[in-house]
């Protein structure tokens, strides 16, 4: 399984690699995008995938919690296909983004600038819920495979899989608001978290199935859980379809009728027939993601299939990687005999530990929001809540692995990894936030002089203001509000006379240097191309004063 997963994988990623580089080089000009919601695939992609990394949750931490034993038999599948599906996950919002390296600035603390996030904006809260959720997700594995050398960790997989449980409901809950907060219709509705959690676990159900097909096991009750959900989405897209009237047929033929092919006990013996059912259901689920985000025909670029084939590429390598290197490192966890000894010899577990964690966990939350509102008190706390409880619930899983850490080496060495831990996390903090200058105020004097006569077309200049600008200044030149609103607090608008009062000189420098909330594009764009955008961008003013269209 693992040689020929890794090969598929690298088929797929290797060319995909191309769309990826036209993706961050040319940014949101190089997909097929509305201008309506500025939303395209790799949104899709990222709702998708987020979806599939709630496998490993679901069979290893909220069965555990429920007492299902069975769940074992996949528990390390699924785990392992979490932390690669957050991976994949991670990186869509990342092109969306258009400037990767600054992924850092999302991470709601102040920085050397003393400017703050806006904290009540859905993609902080993507950040941060996916971030806590990928850093727990791989502290439980861990947990999981030092297990196998020292069995009275075991005890604590079950509280860890208390912390996790939440956390898995509320990752998606931040997702699904991501739409139902912004001014699109259909996205408005209450229904979205559950919807969404619905729809992520029978994904991550489909990719379990798949997963098992390869490694040639079979587990029964995965199959009997693939046509539970599909009734349970049955249901939802029947409400949707008769009081929102929002109908797709093909939704119902591969995520419901093809799963229906599990009744027949002869074609559900057939392997093949398992995962492709399994695949009918991943491929309907995505589909619902695109048209969801998609809510119009768009036409698509080659670089919206390179980041598709780049997704199934990249989980497909890095999943083959993990299994192979932690079968190597951990051999007697992929074998289920040991894994049963192991569970057997588990010790009882004090309670109190698991509370002490809920408690720091707690405090921290807490902690972060008088601090947070001190420092930015326009966010009162209540906005705050979505961020809160990721944060809480990570210093919660951290406290509960120390715990776990203090049994399996000597308490000395625990302490020492602690202090170490934290020496790394200021230094890694500081890395992020050593900041650079930042003028509020501009000397004119200083300001050099472009020649006009370098020039570029207004052609060239309008294909590169969609590559480069409209992200946050709009295709129009009226502001991209949807973004901007959410993830910058003091939006300026560039009118016809802010724009001569500031001069096309300054403006060009603005562009080159980078001013305030303005990144830098010294080094992406020449000269002459900043002076051909402020050009532009002042003919696209001055066409709003008249009243023309762009």
């Amino acid at each position: 399984m693992n040689r020929n997963f890794l090969i598929f994988g690298l088929v797929l990623l290797l060319p995909s690699l191309f769309a990826v580089d036209s993706a961050l080089s040319l940014g949101p000009a190089s997909w097929a995008l509305s201008q309506k919601s500025f939303w395209g695939t790799p949104i899709a992609d990222f709702v998708f995938w987020i979806g599939l990394a709630h496998a490993g949750t679901f069979f290893s931490a909220i069965l555990l919690v429920f007492g299902v034993r069975w769940q074992h038999r996949v528990a390390f599948l699924a785990e392992l296909s979490t932390i690669a599906s957050l991976g994949v996950a991670a990186f869509f919002p990342l092109i969306h983004l258009g400037i990767p390296e600054a992924f850092y600035n999302m991470i709601p603390v102040g920085s050397a600038s003393s400017v703050y996030v806006n904290v009540e904006s859905p993609l902080i809260w993507d950040f941060v819920a996916i971030f806590v959720y990928g850093a727990v997700s791989v502290l439980y594995l861990l947990l999981h495979l030092f297990s196998v050398k020292n069995a009275c960790l075991e005890k604590y997989r079950r509280p860890f899989a208390w912390i996790l449980f939440p956390l898995v409901l509320w990752v998606h809950t931040i997702v699904s608001l991501d739409f139902a907060v912004t001014f699109v219709p259909g996205w408005q509705g209450a229904y979205f978290p559950l919807y969404f959690i619905f729809g992520a676990l029978f994904s991550g159900v489909a990719l379990v199935q798949v997963l098992v097909v390869l490694a040639h096991h079979r587990v029964r009750a995965v199959e009997d859980l693939l046509i539970a959900f599909s009734w349970a989405l049955l249901a939802f897209w029947m409400w949707e379809a008769n009081v929102k009237e929002i109908w797709h047929p093909e939704l119902l033929a591969f995520g419901f009728l093809v799963p229906q092919l599990l009744w027949i006990s002869k074609v559900r013996e057939i392997s093949a027939v398992r995962a492709l059912v399994a695949i009918s259901v991943m491929v309907s689920l995505w589909w619902e993601r695109i048209i969801l985000v998609q809510s119009e025909n768009l036409d698509w670029t080659w670089v919206d299939l390179g980041l598709i084939s780049f997704g199934i590429g990249a989980f497909c390598v890095a999943f083959s990687l993990l299994r192979i290197g932690l079968k190597k490192l951990f051999p007697q966890a992929f074998d289920e005999d040991v894994m049963e000894a192991v569970r057997a010899r588990a010790c009882s577990f004090e309670r109190k530990k698991f509370w002490i964690s809920v408690g720091v966990g707690a405090f921290a939350a807490v902690a972060f929001a008088i601090y947070f509102v001190n420092h930015a008190p326009a966010f009162p706390c209540e906005r705050m809540i979505p961020v809160l409880f990721p944060i809480g619930a990570l210093c919660a899983g951290v406290s509960l692995s120390l715990f776990a850490m203090a049994e399996l080496w000597k308490p000395r060495v625990a302490v020492l990894c602690t202090v170490l831990l934290g020496i790394f996390a200021l230094a890694f903090g500081g890395l992020l936030y050593r900041g650079t200058d930042v003028s509020y105020t501009e000397s004119f004097a200083t300001v050099e002089s472009v020649n006009p006569a370098l020039g570029t077309s207004k052609q060239a200049a309008r294909e590169l203001w969609n590559a480069r600008c409209a992200a946050c200044h709009g295709k129009d030149g009226n502001m991209n509000r949807k973004f901007v609103h959410e993830f910058y607090p003091l939006p300026q608008t560039l009118s016809l006379e802010r724009i001569d009062s500031l001069g096309l000189d300054s403006l060009s420098q603005v562009v080159l240097n980078g001013r305030n909330y303005m990144r830098p594009f010294r080094g992406r764009v020449t000269d002459a191309e900043a002076f051909a955008l402020v050009c532009y961008m002042r003919s696209l003013a001055l066409q709003k004063k008249e009243g023309s269209a762009p």
